[in-house]
């Protein structure tokens, strides 16, 4: 209610305050008598309330059949002839009796020497209606909404027929009228009720913003102040003021905001595709130290707890010598699922390799980190040779036991490739020399540039370019291509073409059509 309004209803009280100090105005009926009638047992069998005690009835009597009732009341009112059976729970104080024509009136128990209902006790309450002539007294009004609230002289009015519409028979008089409805600016008038009948037709002014909220993803539940208001999109009127708007769907993060509207404002709000809630999966195996792959992407080695988003994911362990072992988990967003594996073996005598290796057998380490070399499981590879006593040196291990474990330093145990491969350059150049002296022993001198090759290609996936060029550098013809990637890096189109050219004129058959590309990218 604004500063005006407040003051025009405040100077209509005033008035009619003054010209009716003395005089109250009749509300159509009123309390005859009520008394308790010790000698009807007609509740002896009443109704429980909801504490488990037997209520207390009250015959309401009098000759009307609208008569409507609000209180502490315990199942349906029976309404027989002239009487209305009223049960109430024990210790009720007041009783509340409405008419769609008359101003309602409160019975305070209290007033008539009865502090409250008692359990199993009759009471009767007798009415007597005063009646006016329609013509003379009536008032007619009709409200919109037809949700909105009736004050008369600040006596709420129930509309009982629950259409907005009021026939009310007042005695003769001023009256101020106040119709209200949360989210509509209130209505205030002034009536006089003489002769003939007065209508009055309101119709509030609504001050409700307009909302609409659409989510990106179009399957999440929209909710408005904890209230589920449709899926995917909503729109419609809301209060001004704040308000709490979320998306929700099972399995992704929820979205929620605050936003504040003003009267009578029209906002639209987006809300982004939602983000699936993340959860974890332990995973073990048996035995443990098994590389694990989730949804086709190698995550570490068993036993391990990873972070996934919820839903279903496909779980694999896989390893030289051992039959592929698979399951699928479901992963709830903020929980950890937990999945076992046992693990099959290709032969029992590869099942003592691994049994010995978890003991620690130096052996059964580097052969089983030799064959994942050699089947470029890499990681594996690095997992194995780490539970190592002595990892740092597995050349010289490697010259102790290869002649027994037949393990060929060309061929399969190429650890320079492999710490490349895994993003650890640095390790495989802390190896180098001692793979060079093994290849100058040998009088290979391609295998060292090829090893340095790899090198390379391990800084250069890392962005360190400069380091890359130096290895590059070192590893003759077979570092070309890689010299041309890097100049490439740098800005340098020239020289990176000169190096792609000097490597097309290599013996490269595998490479010439990628190089032949990335000349032509060059617009060389």
């Amino acid at each position: 209610m604004n500063r005006n309004i407040k003051y025009i209803y405040t100077l209509l009280v005033l008035i009619i305050s003054i010209g009716y100090s003395s005089n109250s105005f009749s509300q159509g009926f009123k309390v005859k008598e009520f008394k308790l009638n010790i000698s009807d047992g007609s509740a002896f069998h009443a109704p429980m309330d909801a504490n488990g005690h037997p209520c207390g009835l009250i015959k309401v009597r009098i000759d009307d059949e609208e008569l409507k009732f609000k209180g502490d009341i315990v199942g349906e009112i029976e309404n027989k002839t002239n009487e209305y059976w009223v049960y109430m729970a024990q210790g009720s104080k007041s009783l509340n009796i409405l008419h769609p024509n008359f101003l309602p009136i409160i019975v305070d128990f209290a007033s008539f020497g009865i502090d409250e209902v008692a359990s199993k006790a009759t009471y009767i309450l007798t009415l007597s209606e005063q009646k006016y002539k329609k013509e003379k007294c009536g008032l007619v009004t009709t409200v919109k909404p037809e949700t909105a609230s009736l004050f008369i002289n600040d006596v709420l009015i129930e509309n009982i027929s629950g259409n907005g519409l009021y026939q009310l028979y007042l005695p003769k008089g001023d009256y101020v009228c106040r119709i209200e409805q949360k989210g509509f600016r209130p209505n205030v008038q002034a009536v006089t009720i003489g002769k003939g009948t007065q209508n009055l037709n309101v119709e509030l002014e609504s001050l409700m913003a307009e909302l609409e909220v659409k989510c990106k993803t179009s399957t999440a539940e929209i909710y408005v102040d904890g209230e589920k208001k449709g899926n995917g999109s909503w729109k419609g009127a809301i209060f001004a003021g704040e308000h709490q708007i979320e998306a929700r769907q099972q399995n992704y993060e929820l979205s929620s905001q605050n936003i504040f509207l003003t009267e009578k404002e029209c906002r639209s709000l987006v809300i982004p595709e939602l983000k699936r809630s993340m959860g974890k999966v332990k995973i073990s195996t048996n035995p443990s130290g098994m590389p694990v792959i989730v949804d086709g992407k190698d995550v570490g080695i068993s036993p391990c707890i990873i972070d996934v988003e919820s839903g279903k994911h496909y779980v694999t362990c896989k390893s030289y010598g051992v039959d592929p072992t698979r399951t699928n988990v479901e992963v709830v967003g903020g929980k950890t699922s937990e999945i076992r594996l046992a693990i099959q073996y290709g032969g029992d005598w590869l099942k003592e390799y691994y049994e010995r290796a978890y003991n620690g057998s130096e052996e059964d380490i580097l052969f089983l980190a030799s064959q994942a070399g050699r089947t470029e499981k890499y990681l594996e590879a690095v997992f194995w040779i780490n539970r190592h006593p002595q990892g740092d040196n597995i050349v010289r291990y490697w010259n102790k036991y290869g002649k027994q474990l037949d393990i060929n330093m060309y061929w399969q145990c190429d650890w320079i490739h492999i710490y490349s491969e895994v993003g650890n350059p640095e390790k495989a150049l802390e190896l180098y020399p001692l793979w060079k002296g093994y290849a100058e022993t040998r009088g290979d001198i391609f295998l060292s540039e090829l090893e340095m090759r790899y090198i390379g290609d391990g800084f250069f996936k890392k962005n360190d370019i400069d380091k890359a060029i130096q290895c590059y550098g070192k590893a003759g013809k077979d570092g070309y291509e890689g010299l041309g990637d890097c100049y490439k890096a740098k800005g340098n189109k020239q020289l990176a073409a000169n190096y792609y050219r000097e490597c097309l004129k290599q013996d490269y058959h595998e490479n010439k059509k990628r190089v032949e590309k990335k000349l032509k990218e060059l617009g060389c």
